[in-house]
């Protein structure tokens, strides 16, 4: 078994907008179209069994359009569960963290750059902290962005503020704990007790690295991600099996294991 914990899809009417604009702010090609028929196919292809859409509300308001939007998406792929929408600002803050709590969402979905709003943050630290006092994860794009490239919004000071003055429980670092900064990550947030996850990064930051951090940090919390439709999916399955640094209860953590664990299953 295999889950993706890590994955982003578009209403399909706006995908292909979505998707080019993306490309263009950032350089990076996709790999998938980010439709949900699209997921499936790629998931179908690597061989995973459950994907983990992670959405970004970038402004404060449209939480209930961007719920409805999952919950139909739900309806229609069972084998793709989704983390809730939230803002920092939005309104109400405490009766929206309510609403994802009753609908049944295991965790919320935080990106410093897409929805202009510093780790660090006033507005960020009481949305984690209300999360965490729910019981809901909070899924975190931390360290660099490519499309916003002379913006600091998540480095790991900011990183470490945030744990050490909200002290939350159930955060989840994308991007092996902060994007481009893994030297970091190693000194100060591996073994702490956070999540991180394997997305865009397993290729791109070296092996060893890879492997200090998870020996560091601790293959129990760490989780299988590839934040398709902008990274393969198969490559990073294949990827993580061929690692023979990892034993193969470390990898079966990591594959399936944790994940299955946030999600209840």
């Amino acid at each position: 078994m295999i889950i993706d914990f890590h994955t982003h899809v578009f209403p399909e009417k706006i995908a292909y907008k979505a998707i080019n604009a993306l490309k263009a702010s950032s350089g990076y090609d996709n790999r998938s179209d980010g439709t949900t028929v699209g997921l499936v196919k790629s998931m179908d292809v690597a061989g995973i069994d459950i994907s983990v859409n992670m959405p970004i509300l970038s402004k404060p308001d449209g939480f209930e359009k961007t719920l409805l939007h999952l919950k139909e998406e739900t309806a229609r792929e069972k084998r793709i569960v989704s983390f809730a929408p939230i803002h920092p600002r939005c309104d109400d803050i405490e009766n929206k963290i309510r609403i994802i709590v009753g609908e049944g969402y295991k965790g919320i979905k935080l990106h410093p750059f897409f929805q202009n709003e510093p780790l660090d943050s006033d507005a960020t630290m009481r949305v984690v902290s209300l999360a965490s006092a729910a019981g809901l994860y909070t899924m975190i794009h931390p360290g660099k962005d490519a499309s916003f490239p002379n913006v600091n919004a998540a480095s790991p000071d900011k990183i470490v503020r945030l744990l050490e003055q909200v002290k939350p429980k159930n955060v989840i670092l994308a991007h092996m704990g902060a994007m481009e900064y893994w030297d970091e990550v190693y000194e100060c947030i591996a073994g702490r007790d956070v999540y991180i996850d394997t997305s865009f990064s397993m290729d791109v930051m070296g092996r060893e690295r890879f492997l200090r951090i998870v020996k560091k940090h601790g293959a129990d919390r760490v989780l299988f991600g590839t934040d398709s439709p902008w990274r393969d999916q198969k490559s990073y399955v294949e990827l993580l099996k061929r690692e023979t640094g990892l034993s193969d209860e470390e990898k079966r953590k990591i594959f399936y294991e944790n994940g299955a664990k946030i999600l209840g299953l």
